[in-house]
């Protein structure tokens, strides 16, 4: 009986997954982020650095970024940003350079950081944003 309530325990375990709360990047890959979205990013998402006549790109924090992320992957937040940004093709991200970009976006939306880096792959299938 024991062995039987140690596997429901488990199975309901992983079945709940991990989310943007469970400190899934680390801060020094946030600071390179940081640096990073300054450099590609700032131009098109920060409305206070978007050039004149230019409609500034969607927030990469707040409650407009939140509602329209919230309950999905951390995986595709992760493929948008390699696969569309800079969408002038101005720059071409590697793996690293997203996933520290995607970091710099979880500080900003103050979700914790944590001892380890995130990483693209399957466990960022696994991670959930959440509000």
């Amino acid at each position: 009986m024991i062995c039987l309530v140690s596997v429901i325990a488990f199975a309901r375990q992983e079945a709940t997954p991990r989310t943007t709360r469970d400190k899934v990047y680390s801060k020094e890959q946030a600071a390179r982020g940081e640096v990073q979205y300054e450099k590609i990013c700032a131009s098109c998402h920060d409305p206070e650095k978007v050039p004149p006549g230019k409609k500034p790109g969607p927030p990469v924090a707040g409650d407009v970024f939140l509602e329209k992320w919230s309950g999905k992957r951390l995986s595709e937040l992760l493929t948008v940003t390699e696969t569309t940004m800079p969408n002038d093709g101005s720059a071409f991200l590697t793996d690293d350079e997203t996933t520290d970009l995607v970091a710099y976006m979880l500080k900003l939306n103050n979700f914790p950081d944590g001892p380890a880096a995130l990483k693209i792959g399957e466990s960022s299938k696994d991670i959930v944003i959440v509000k």
